[in-house]
């Protein structure tokens, strides 16, 4: 498949930014010094905002969350004819049409998707110190099917993002057919990094070995990136999170998550969990990817 774009997409908190370091120092090669402030926006966040107001003639702060998705896909049409080899572009929307029937990511664009899964429960936790929220409003977000942010009103915010509910998020990407999805959980990620990162860079289409996956993997240990972030910040951590690298591992939520709101989550999400291997318990199964590339 053609396209110069690597969409690494899952819902929020669910191992993004981890994979996406991962894929900037085996694309940089080894050796090369790398910052996690280096980090490519690639055209998520205000860096997204700066690139749709050049390409389109009208600035998106006068647009509805409906209007401006009408422009995304050529927007993204315009940036591909102007790159040269892979980008790898964050992506926590769920996979959808506009108004016009076009998908948000032009197909045409985009070589493949690398999608990211994470137990609920922790994803929950995890949303919750992200945000500075109770554990109770995250599960709460999770199981909003609208949730999107607003139009934008400053030049330096980021344009809106629907991110659907966790399990909606989930299924638009897992059940599209317009893509070329390898799906990866990051429990199964955290056991076995270089494995699991050398089957992500294959289908990324990365000419990678496993002697420089290890080296990524080993120069992007948690408690590495943690203590560059306590040294330096980090330029993606949100105003609302004390830090952005947090724990780094599964079950974090077994401190914070009662069984009431485990409850609820798999009231509202246990079909697309126990289709991944995510047990009620918190335990984590087997899991057949059956998506094509996998």
């Amino acid at each position: 498949m053609s396209g110069n774009f690597v969409l690494v997409a899952s819902y929020p908190k669910s191992g993004n930014t981890w994979t996406r370091i991962i894929f900037e120092k085996l694309r940089r090669g080894a050796g090369k010094a790398f910052s996690i402030n280096d980090l490519d926006a690639s055209y998520h966040g205000i860096s997204r905002r700066f690139a749709f107001d050049s390409c389109v003639p009208v600035n998106a702060a006068d647009l509805l969350t409906e209007e401006f998705e009408n422009f995304l896909p050529d927007v993204y049409r315009q940036l591909a004819a102007k790159i040269d080899g892979k980008v790898f572009l964050k992506a926590h929307d769920v996979a959808k049409r506009n108004g016009q029937g076009e998908w948000l990511y032009p197909p045409g664009c985009t070589h493949s998707v690398i999608y990211l899964v994470r137990h609920p429960y922790d994803v929950a936790v995890s949303t919750a110190h992200h945000l500075s929220v109770s554990v109770e409003r995250a599960v709460d977000i999770m199981g909003d099917d609208g949730r999107s942010r607003p139009p934008c009103r400053n030049l330096l915010e980021s344009l809106p993002q629907t991110f659907g509910s966790w399990s909606g998020n989930v299924v638009s990407w897992l059940d599209n057919a317009s893509y070329r999805i390898t799906c990866a959980r990051y429990e199964d990620l955290h056991a076995d990094p270089v494995g699991g990162f050398l089957r992500l860079a294959q289908a990324a289409g990365l000419d990678v070995s496993t002697e420089q996956v290890t080296q990524a993997v080993e120069s992007a240990r948690f408690s590495d990136l943690q203590r560059e972030e306590e040294e330096a910040g980090f330029r993606e951590r949100p105003e609302s999170s004390p830090k952005f690298f947090r724990a780094g591992h599964p079950r974090t939520w077994e401190q914070s998550l009662d069984i009431a709101l485990r409850d609820r989550l798999v009231r509202a999400h246990g079909v697309a969990m126990e289709r991944l291997g995510y047990g009620a318990d918190g335990s984590v199964a087997s899991f057949a990817n059956s998506q094509p590339g996998a």
